[in-house]
């Protein structure tokens, strides 16, 4: 896949900075900030919630009733290839650390995440794509140019009693209006040649909880887009960036978060989550990861299939010194794409379990999917998990329904693919969304601790 040179720029952030810190401080008389709220010695913390919906969801706006499971499966590999080459080309140095390839134009390809943010009072629901390998919180602002498929109802400043304009000079109290001239812009370009631009302000976030009512998180700084220039993909209105960079939503409200997924294959799922701030589910295995290029990588030690460890290497996961290798745990791509020959020695292994009970079919459009003749929930069921093992002793358990994936009625493939079906040659691995199914996955970013539950979400949501 071809990359087209990526351009971003987010002007005077040094200016942002020092314009949160006043703006904070001229309304601690008025507003409750997060970091006000009280510490878990003395209170419980806050639980900063927001229903996270996949786009295959019965309950997303587009959700589309006609789409089969070929055309599903099709989808999901077209974007988690373009993904997973995005992020190698950030890695490579071809794409600026904060661009944003894919989070643009994924909404009915494969599965990506969005969550719900009300803005502004009044609140204003938004639908964003959530991506752990974005520092910006942007969403598109009225008035718009070209923002006539949004989802819902536009973000409208002007209705918004807690806006407030990000001056390149600092003007000293709430509410201020810049000059046109002084405000700060952002402006970003996409390889497929979509854009965002607009000017970078202020405003309140609003949770609503199942027993405090709603809890405002004020002076948040986002991106306020008002020229879009889409593809032919539109539905969502933004991007919620939850890396480690000063401008996340993460790191703006508590360095930590947690998200929950269910089974991406239960349409009618209400039970996916993100937990925003200090009462952020941090529980389960923990394993250190380090945050480069805007990105979370782990540190993987191998893989089991069963009680089997399978035979590979050492070195074979670690990053290298021209930052090649290393494993990046993602919600951008949907499959997991791991290095070629540890995908073929699962090939492998899958094979001999299955023995001669199953007909292997080839899709010529894609020969690098292991796919049988056969359904997975029937066919499948006894087949013994796939676990990914990572330093300190934290565990990824796949089943059947994270490791394999549902082609169409008769036909299953593994969920897994090589590092080369990208275009790429052993690059670095990327764990995807299906791998993370029936997990809770929470992130220290002070710390830098990864959390691995396996739990039902349904138990989460209370």
């Amino acid at each position: 896949m071809a990359l087209v040179q990526e351009t971003l720029i987010l002007v005077l952030l040094t200016f942002s900075t020092w314009c949160f810190s006043t703006s904070i401080s001229t309304n601690s008389s008025t507003t409750t900030s997060l970091a006000k709220l009280p510490n878990a010695t003395t209170a419980k913390p806050k639980r900063l919630v927001t229903k996270l919906i996949h786009q295959r969801s019965v309950h997303h706006p587009h959700y589309n009733q006609s789409e089969t499971a070929k055309e599903r499966i099709e989808l999901d590999i077209q974007h988690s290839i373009a993904r997973v080459t995005y992020l190698h080309a950030r890695i490579e140095g071809t794409m600026a650390a904060n661009d944003h390839r894919t989070q643009l134009s994924p909404s009915s390809s494969g599965r990506t995440i969005m969550a719900n943010i009300s803005v502004g009072q009044p609140p204003t629901p938004q639908l964003v794509v959530m991506d752990t390998a974005s520092e910006i919180f942007w969403i598109m602002c009225n008035p718009c140019s070209n923002c006539d498929q949004h989802l819902g109802q536009l973000f409208d400043p002007s209705k918004s009693s807690t806006y407030t304009q990000l001056c390149r000079t600092p003007c000293g109290f709430r509410g201020c209006n810049c000059h046109p001239l002084d405000r700060s812009p952002f402006s970003i370009t996409y390889a497929d040649h979509s854009s965002a631009s607009g000017t970078l302000a202020y405003e309140t976030l609003v949770f609503e909880t199942s027993d405090e009512g709603s809890i405002q998180i004020p002076n948040i700084e986002f991106g306020c887009g008002r020229d879009i220039v889409y593809n032919n993909d539109p539905g969502y209105n933004g991007i919620l960036g939850l890396n480690n960079a000063p401008m996340s939503l993460a790191s703006q409200i508590g360095h930590k978060f947690s998200y929950c997924i269910g089974s991406l294959a239960d349409k009618s799922s209400n039970y996916n989550q993100l937990i925003l701030g200090e009462g952020a589910d941090l529980e389960g295995y923990p394993t250190h990861f380090q945050a480069l290029r805007g990105m979370y990588y782990i540190t993987m030690e191998g893989i089991s299939i069963g009680e089997k460890r399978l035979d590979i290497a050492p070195a074979t996961f670690e990053i290298k010194e021209n930052g090649a290798g290393g494993v990046i745990i993602d919600t951008g791509s949907t499959l997991t794409y791991l290095p070629d020959d540890v995908q073929n020695l699962l090939y492998k292994e899958v094979r001999n379990i299955l023995g001669g009970s199953f007909r292997k079919v080839i899709i010529e459009t894609y020969p690098w999917l292991y796919c049988y003749l056969g359904v997975v929930s029937r066919d499948l069921v006894g087949f013994p998990v796939v676990t990914f093992h990572f330093a300190q002793g934290a565990d990824l358990a796949l089943d059947t329904g994270s490791f394999f994936e549902q082609l169409t009625d008769s036909v299953f493939c593994m969920a897994i693919g090589p590092v080369s079906a990208t275009g790429l040659d052993n690059r670095s691995s990327v764990i995807g969304l299906l791998a993370q199914q029936s997990y809770n996955v929470g992130y220290d970013l002070v710390n830098q601790i990864v959390y691995f539950q396996r739990i039902d979400c349904q138990l989460l949501s209370g």
